[in-house]
């Protein structure tokens, strides 16, 4: 199927949301619990379609749509810790 022009440019896009690593999301040792890198994910997508004018609570009330995580993935390249300042980068890869 082909995409709109408008929908290509997305695909070319990429939103970069930087959060500090609060104390909560971390072990006992400082180190980032596993499970909480997918709740940066939803920080990413919401973030990447505020900044592109497409508010989820919006779409979600107004328009019926939502948006379906049909697949995650996380590769760990090195643990974060708390207090680490951390940039969540968000692509589209597919519609």
């Amino acid at each position: 199927m082909t995409q709109p022009p408008e929908a290509d440019a997305l695909f070319d896009d990429w939103h970069e949301t930087t959060i500090r690593v609060r104390y909560a999301e971390t072990d006992r040792m400082g180190v980032v619990y596993h499970a909480n890198y997918l709740v940066w994910f939803e920080i990413g997508r919401t973030e990447f379609c505020r900044a592109r004018g497409f508010a989820y609570k919006d779409m979600e009330e107004n328009d019926q749509a939502f948006l379906v995580v049909a697949e995650s993935y996380c590769r760990y390249k090195a643990p974060a810790r708390y207090d680490d300042e951390i940039v969540i980068r968000t692509h589209i890869t597919e519609l």
